[in-house]
Formats: C-alpha cells, structure tokens, sequence
C-alpha cells in the first residue's frame, strides 16, 4: 500500500539496564557454547517495570520529540508478544491515560515479533481513512522477567530481552516520509507456533512455561523433506513482498540504504533470513542488537531510534522495515528520510521516563 502524506514525526525507546551475558554463563543460567554460536554480549532486562510502563516512557519521549499535541493525535495502537498484565485489563488505556490522556481510541495488536509493524500498518490505514485525522501513536512492549519464562532458553537463537519502542506518524509533517507499508501471511505455517498442543486451556493458565522452540521441532521433524518448503516459501513470499513496497516507494531494492530487522546476534544468522529475500546484511545492525537482545516485537522500533539517536540516517536515506511473526506473517515497509530529525528531548536510549 502507497502510503501519500503520511511522516514519522517522532521515535522514542525505553532500554533498561543491560546484563552481561558472560556473567549469565559464570552463574549457569546460560550456555557458553549457546554464547558464543548466537553472539550476544549483553541483554536488557527490566526485573519489576512492566512492559505497559515502559512504553509509557517511550511514548512520552516520541510524543515529545514529534512535537504534536494531545489534540493531534487521534490514536494510540500498542503492540506486544507476550503478556502484559492482569487478565481483562487494557494496557493500551493505562498508557493512552499515562501520556496523552485524550479520549481517543486505544488499541493493542498481539502479533507476536511483527506485531510492532503490523500496528504501524494499522495506524497509516487508520489515518488515511479520513481527513480530518492527523496523528497516531504505535508503541510496542515486553518484559520476558515472567515466572512463565526463561530469557535464556525460551528461543533457540536469541536471548529475550525488555525493553519499549513508540513512534509518531503525522499527516502534517516529520522528519521522513513513510513511503509504503504492505503484509502478507502463509497460514499454512499457523501450525509452526502451535505444534499438537491443544488450543484450550491457553497454555499460562496450566502454568506452562514459554517455549518457542518445541513446536517448530516437532512440526519440522514430522514435516521431514517437506520442512525446506516452509524457508523457501517464506523466503519467497518477504522477497515479492519487499518488491512490491519497494516498487510502491518508487525505489529498487538497490536503493535501500538501511534494512531495520529484528534481533540477531551474528552477521551469518542475518545473512541467513535476508540474503534469500535478495537483501545484504551489511545494511542490517547486528552489533546494536548484540548488546540488547531480542526485544520481542519492539525490535524495529528500537533500531529506528538507535539510528536517529546517533545521527546514523541521512537525508535521501531510504529504509527498509521489516518483521515477521506468527502466521506466519511477514510486514515490510519503506521509509525515506527527509531532513535530520530534530531531538525536542534530553536523554538517550536507555533512559527512564
């Protein structure tokens, strides 16, 4: 989908502090050959902040650096992974009423790691739908410190880490121009994140723990030969996905100057998911991801903030975002930045609200 008049205004990041995974390795709560296969240095870990008062300070710092108001902003969509606090509650509400504290809609996308894109879809469809709306907030949020899971081993390739990303669109104006945003699913994969599991009772409330990695084993040994198909088609499919938000931004892919991806350790791990969707992961950022960790589906949010934060994007850059999660469901889109974003705020990532 071409995406006409719609700009990031403003991005904003909750990192709390890091833990050294060496240290993690000293005191047996990880593996050192884990360590030194995936890469990662240092993991954010938040303990007792929940996931909805983190984005509370990253929206706050967005909001401010985007310098709308309130009134300027016609909704708020949280994204997240995982849980984000007692059952029938509305995170969205407790941090639309902790920030803007307007009447405007609140809304959450549980989409797993895509979930962060998948709500910026959302909120440009929600702007462009009518023309008296000018702004949107998307904020995304997790904190892995639950009983429920073991940071450490939930994934098989990548450490979970806390942490909050938010950005600002804007009709009006913004320091980049969000150029065209698009998804597609493969559902004949749902069964990946799910495996022969029975769907009731919900796994947490039979105390189960977090465990990313059992389904795909078990669905990728029974598939046998056939489990090759699922990377190919999934490679496939983000290929002629990128294509076409390229294609709709008015670039190539040759154009793309950055690609924002989710987490990973090691340049071989990224070249592994983006090299057979004909990208180079020389334009990804594995090093800012080592000494954070894998932040669910805030990842995206996180990178494009590092980025600004360090006067790391240009003007004329064109960049790529792109997450997948369960679905499977892939998002891309293409952003182009127009002028130096301007820092309306102190403080840098890692921050507190």
């Amino acid at each position: 989908m071409r995406t006409d008049n719609i700009f990031l205004a403003g991005t904003g990041a909750y990192i709390p502090p890091r833990v050294s995974v060496e240290e993690a390795v000293r005191r047996g709560a990880y593996d050192r050959e884990r360590m030194d296969a995936c890469g990662w240095r240092n993991i954010a870990v938040a303990d007792g902040t929940s996931a909805p008062d983190m984005a509370v300070a990253a929206v706050r710092q967005a909001v401010d650096r985007s310098g709308l108001g309130a009134d300027d902003i016609d909704i708020l969509i949280h994204s997240c992974a995982y849980h984000q606090g007692p059952d029938g509650w509305s995170a969205p509400h407790y941090i639309l009423r902790s920030t803007l504290d307007s009447p405007i809609p609140a809304l959450t996308v549980e989409q797993g790691c895509n979930a962060f894109l998948a709500a910026l879809e959302m909120a440009a469809q929600y702007l462009l739908c009518a023309p008296s709306r000018n702004g949107a907030v998307v904020s995304s949020a997790d904190n892995f410190g639950a009983p429920s899971v073991d940071r450490w081993y939930a994934h098989r390739d990548a450490v979970l880490a806390d942490a909050a990303a938010a950005v600002v669109l804007s009709k009006r104006s913004g320091w980049a121009a969000l150029r065209s945003i698009e998804s597609v699913s493969l559902p004949q994969f749902e069964i990946l994140n799910r495996g022969h599991d029975p769907i009731f009772p919900p796994a947490v409330t039979t105390g189960r723990k977090l465990d990313m990695n059992e389904h795909l084993e078990a669905m990728v040994e029974e598939l046998g030969p056939k489990a090759s198909e699922i990377g190919q088609e999934y490679a496939a499919s983000g290929a002629k996905l990128i294509e076409q938000v390229t294609g709709e931004a008015g670039i190539s892919v040759a154009d793309l100057s950055k690609v924002l991806h989710l987490g990973a350790g090691t340049a071989d791990f990224l070249d592994s998911h983006l090299r057979p969707m004909g990208l180079d992961a020389s334009l990804g950022d594995v090093d800012f991801f080592r000494d954070t960790g894998h932040a669910g589906a805030a990842d995206v949010g996180l990178q494009l903030n590092h980025l600004v934060e360090g006067g790391q994007v240009s003007i004329g850059d064109h960049l790529l975002l792109l997450s997948a999660g369960p679905g499977l469901m892939v998002t891309a889109a293409v952003v182009t930045v127009l002028e130096h974003p301007v820092r309306r705020a102190a403080g840098a990532e890692g921050g507190r609200g």
